[in-house]
Formats: C-alpha cells, sequence, structure tokens
C-alpha cells in the first residue's frame, strides 16, 4: 500500500531527537512544484499489536505540522463494527461484506477517531487500550485478494485421495473460509458437489442453514435425539455435505451440545474465526476421539495446536517454529504429503523389520529343533555366517526402501503386530517347518546317507543332515528378507532397494554354491558334506524355488481385500477395539440408512 500511494515509512532509530517519543514516521511524498500543499509528516507515537483474542490493533498517531493526535484501529469487520458509532456505518455493511466474502476476498475494516486536543503524550503512554478502542468512526473495508499457490490444489487432491481428513483452521471471516475452501478442494467435489452446512447458535439452541445466505436456518429443537439432527440436516440437503462454524457457534456447540459437536468432529470442514486457544483445543478433542492430527500453521495463533497436534509443522521460522516440532524450509502444505509419505513408509518397514526377526528366529529354531532330534548341532562358522552376513546384511539393508512417490488411500497399520501378522507369521512358520523337514527326510532317503552318530565328547560334526539343514535355512533367510520387505503401496518396489537386493543375491549365490560345492575351500570351511548327485542339488534348488512362490503367493493373497475384510471380522469377533471416530461414524451412517430406508418404504 505504500508502494502503491507513493508515502514512506521511516522508523526511528537512536540518532533520531524524536526518538524517545515516536516510534516511526510516516510521510507523504513530494509535491509538484505547481502544488501549494506542503508534504505531511504523521509520528506514530504508540501502537498496540494485534491479537487474535481482541481480533484488532491500533496506532495513535500526531500531525507534527499541527499537533492533531488521531487513533486508528482496523481489525475483522465484525470487531471494528462493535466498536464504531452507529451513525457512522452505512446500511448496507453486512450485504457488501457478505458478497466479498462469498467470493473468497479477505475483508479487513477500519475505524478512526480525532483525540481531544488537550490529550497529552504522557496521557497517551498511560491510556488503556479499551479508552482509545471505542466510538469509532467507520472508515470502510479493505478488499484483498491471497490466491492460491500454484501446488495447493493439487496436495489437497493427493491428501484427500489418500483418505486423510483435510480441515481449514482459520481467524478470517466464514465466508472467505468456505470459498476459499471450495476452489482448493477441501470441500470435496468427487462423486458429485457436496453442500456445506454452516452451524450457528440460535439462542441457546443451534441451528442449521446451507453456505448459500438466500437460506433460512432450521433451528433445532429443545431436546432432541441422534435421529432428529439427521432429520434436521436432511431436510436441509439431500446431497453429501460437510459442516462449516465460526468460534462463537463452535464454544457454544461444545458446551451445551454434546451430539452435535460429536458430528462436527467428525464431519465439520472449516473452522472460522477460531482464536489460539480454540484451535488448540479442536486438536485435542479430535485426538480424543481417535484421530491422529497433524496441523501445520505460520503464525504465533498457531503455536498451541502445533504443539498439541502429534505432528506439528510450522511454515515460516518465526513464533511457529518454537513450538512446532518440524519446520518446512518450503512455505507450502507439500510438506504434510512429505510427512505421510516418510511416516507411512517408516511404519512399514517397523513392520518389516519386526516381522523378518521374527521369521529369523522361527527358521533358525525350526533348524535346531531338527538338529537335536538326532544329537547335532550347527557348527560355529555356520553360526558365524547366518549371523555375521545373511542376517546383519538383510537387517541392516531393509528400510533403505524409499516411500512410494504418491500417497496411498489405506493407511499402515499402527501396531508392529495385529491379528492378520500373527495369522500370517504363524502359517509362515508352518511352511518353513514343512520345507525344512521335507529335506531332512529327503535327504535321508537318498541312497549315499550315512546316518549321524553323535560324537562321545557330544561335540558337533559334519553329516548330511547338517549341510541340508543349514543349506535350507540359508536360503529361507534370504527370501523372507526380500518376500517381507513390503513395497507398494506404501514404500518403493523391493527390487528399486538396490543394497537389499546386492545383499539377497549374495546370500542366493553363496547357497547354491553350498549345494553345488564346487570350492573345497568353501566346504571345509563351512564344514559341508558334499550332497554328491547331481539329481539330489536340483531337487534340492527346486524345493527352495517352491518355497519362494509358496510364500510369495502367501503374501499376496493376504494382501487381497477379501482376506483382510474376513480377518477384521474376525477380530471384531474377538472384540477387537476400534478408533473411538470410526464407532461413531458407523453410528451415524446408519442413523442416516435408517431414515432413507423408513422415507423410501412410506
Amino acid at each position: 500500500m505504500l508502494n502503491f500511494t507513493g508515502w514512506s515509512f521511516e522508523e526511528c532509530d537512536e540518532l533520531n531527537p524524536l526518538s524517545s517519543f515516536v516510534s516511526a514516521i510516516v510521510s507523504s511524498p513530494q509535491q509538484d512544484e505547481e502544488d501549494n500543499d506542503d508534504p505531511k509528516e504523521i509520528a506514530i507515537i504508540r501502537s498496540f499489536p494485534f491479537t487474535s483474542e481482541l481480533q484488532r490493533m491500533s496506532v495513535v498517531t500526531k500531525n507534527l505540522e499541527t499537533d492533531e493526535m488521531i487513533a486508528f484501529c482496523k481489525g475483522s469487520p465484525e470487531m471494528i463494527h462493535s466498536l464504531s458509532l452507529d451513525d457512522t456505518i452505512p446500511g448496507n455493511f453486512y450485504s457488501e461484506l457478505d458478497s466479498y466474502t462469498n467470493e473468497g476476498y479477505r475483508v479487513i475494516a477500519f475505524g478512526w477517531k480525532v483525540l481531544d486536543s488537550e490529550t497529552s503524550w504522557h496521557s497517551i503512554q498511560t491510556m488503556k487500550r479499551s479508552e482509545l478502542e471505542c466510538n469509532l468512526n467507520f472508515t470502510g473495508l479493505l478488499i484483498m485478494e491471497n490466491h492460491l499457490k500454484e501446488d495447493t490444489t493439487g496436495c489437497i487432491s493427493e491428501l484427500v485421495y489418500s483418505n486423510t481428513k483435510v480441515c481449514m483452521v482459520t481467524g478470517d471471516n466464514i465466508f472467505t473460509a468456505i470459498s476459499v475452501s471450495k476452489k482448493c478442494g477441501i470441500v470435496p467435489c468427487h462423486g458429485g458437489l457436496h453442500d456445506v452446512i454452516v452451524v450457528k447458535k440460535e439462542g441457546d439452541s443451534v441451528a442449521f442453514q446451507l453456505d448459500s445466505q438466500e437460506q433460512t436456518s432450521t433451528t433445532l429443537p429443545a431436546k432432541y435425539s441422534q435421529m432428529e439432527i439427521v432429520n434436521t440436516i436432511i431436510g436441509i440437503t439431500s446431497r453429501p455435505y460437510v459442516f462449516a462454524v465460526a468460534e462463537t457457534a463452535f464454544n457454544h456447540v461444545a458446551e451445551f451440545h454434546p451430539l452435535v459437536y460429536e458430528m462436527l468432529l467428525l464431519k465439520g470442514k472449516i473452522f472460522a474465526r477460531m482464536k489460539p486457544g480454540k484451535k488448540q483445543k479442536l486438536v485435542e478433542d479430535l485426538q480424543k476421539i481417535g484421530f491422529t492430527v497433524s496441523m501445520c500453521g505460520d503464525g504465533a495463533n498457531d503455536c498451541g495446536a502445533l504443539k498439541a497436534a502429534h505432528a506439528g509443522v510450522s511454515l515460516s521460522e518465526a513464533e511457529a517454529s518454537i513450538a512446532a516440532p518440524f519446520t518446512s524450509a518450503n512455505p507450502s502444505i507439500s510438506c504434510m504429503i512429505e510427512i505421510l509419505r516418510q511416516g507411512r513408509a517408516a511404519l512399514v518397514t517397523a513392520s518389516v523389520t519386526f516381522r523378518f526377526m521374527a521369521m529369523y528366529s522361527m527358521i533358525q529354531f525350526i533348524t535346531q529343533l531338527l538338529h537335536y532330534s538326532i544329537g547335532t548341532n550347527m557348527t560355529d562358522s555356520q553360526f558365524l555366517y547366518i549371523d555375521m552376513f545373511v542376517i546383519s546384511g538383510i537387517a541392516a539393508t531393509l528400510g533403505h526402501s524409499q516411500p512410494a512417490e504418491n500417497l496411498a488411500p489405506s493407511t499402515p497399520k499402527a501396531q508392529l503386530i495385529d491379528f492378520k501378522v500373527f495369522v500370517l507369521l504363524t502359517l509362515h512358520v508352518i511352511i518353513t517347518f514343512g520345507f525344512q523337514y521335507a529335506v531332512f527326510v529327503f535327504i535321508q532317503s537318498q541312497p549315499f546317507f550315512v546316518p549321524y552318530v553323535p560324537a562321545h565328547d557330544l561335540k558337533e560334526g559334519a553329516c548330511f543332515e547338517n549341510t541340508a539343514l543349514f543349506v535350507s535355512s540359508a536360503f529361507q533367510y534370504a527370501l523372507y528378507g526380500v518376500i517381507l520387505s513390503i513395497g507398494p503401496p506404501h514404500r518403493k518396489p523391493a527390487y528399486r532397494n538396490w543394497t537389499l537386493m546386492t545383499v539377497f543375491l549374495l546370500c542366493i549365490v553363496m547357497s547354491v554354491l553350498f549345494v553345488f560345492q564346487p570350492l573345497v575351500f568353501l566346504n571345509n570351511l563351512m564344514d559341508l558334506v558334499s550332497l554328491e548327485e547331481f539329481d539330489v542339488q536340483i531337487t534340492f534348488i527346486l524345493l527352495m524355488a517352491m518355497n519362494f512362490v509358496l510364500v510369495y503367493l502367501l503374501e499376496e493373497l493376504f494382501d487381497t481385500n477379501r482376506v483382510t475384510s474376513c480377518l477384521d471380522s474376525v477380530k471384531i469377533f474377538l472384540n477387537k477395539a476400534k478408533p473411538e471416530f470410526v464407532v461413531l461414524q458407523e453410528q451415524w451412517d446408519n442413523l442416516h440408512s435408517d431414515f432413507n430406508a423408513k422415507n423410501f418404504y412410506k
């Protein structure tokens, strides 16, 4: 605005003789020679900073030529309206305000008043803010347009696609927030347009109204049930809908109308005129019903909500960055997508690592169990190879898989082990035992087989059973390392993890060498016995290939929606608790279905 008007703004430093009395001087532009008006200089002698609670800021100025002192105030239109003299407010104030906010413009109002000529500088410094910010002359409205950033709509579209509940929590006017939400996609538009229902305070009750100003509001009765709320809403619109609410109604609903507040938390998308404390309350209440909440903001009034959220992201390096666990170098909501990508990939990596280490333990347990059945054990060199090379190599590279490029509609489990993982691990253990036992019996059935006779000193020795079990287990460690390394939808495919694939190929090559045994020194190092016949060696490789195929198909089967649904049904039967917001959502959805069914059969 200074550039547009040509006025200049200069802060007073210590060298300026007025610095003890004046914080800054605003000067009008130099006039042409033909213009006899002298440049004006206006000093700012006191400032009251903007606060979210008061929704305004003000300054007291002094004309350095005339000594006239004027207080100027700017803030939200509703606040300036309440502080201004009635005869200075135009009759079309609200209609004009609504016309601009419905277009998505940000609107600020101004007011002013001339101070008494006898008011001194000292009295200004001790005067209370409430004494200055009253009985203002309404000046007008400043209309500003903030264009959406280029990536905003695309980012929100991806968040919505990933089944992430996206809300706007702002200090702006509710209709400005609704308009911007529609433009950027927070209000869903896929599968048909969604209506926005504004929740309003009507006396001691609650009213619902479509965001179109032409519609009248519908008030709930004094006493109501969940079905009556649904009945009222369906009487307003038959289309999908979301809620919008301003802080005054938010406070009223949260305190006196728990059923409406419950629905507001589930279906609310737009929360306007929210002060810092209410932003924090909203985050905490969403968490109480089971939501994992992430919050991004760039101002001091976001600090409480950023700190309360599970993942708070500051989009600036100012005050908000102190409270937020994360600070984005790029002031864009694309950082939320990056956090979700990395977070989901981290959850999958933790689950993958746990499952692999669990299978490692079970494979080694089965191997040792079969060894003990004939009174022997694996040798030290075999243990060293398995633990130091195979397991350490795979465990160290499992986490190198990168997050998927795009977010998926599903979310990974937050638990390392649940019913599905338990069933899957149990089946893997059965398959592992089956193939190891098959190898164990197969080698004993060969004509060249020589039974192992335990040494008198109980020291382990090389034998056919030991060689067969050691090599089969080495194959299984490598196979499970790759198959359990879950890729899509939350991580890139396992074959894109080149460090894991390198370790996997080395393990397979070593296992093949253990089967065909072309290197004598390697056989001696690992205390292996020759499997002798080529057809036995080929059969051994085929058995391990069958093990790989069976385990892979089992993993693919458990990734299908049908199997997942069956396991979820069993989990519900076993009284596995759902997140509270899921239960609440199902209750409200059922009420909508019941209402529609009753009206259909009328």
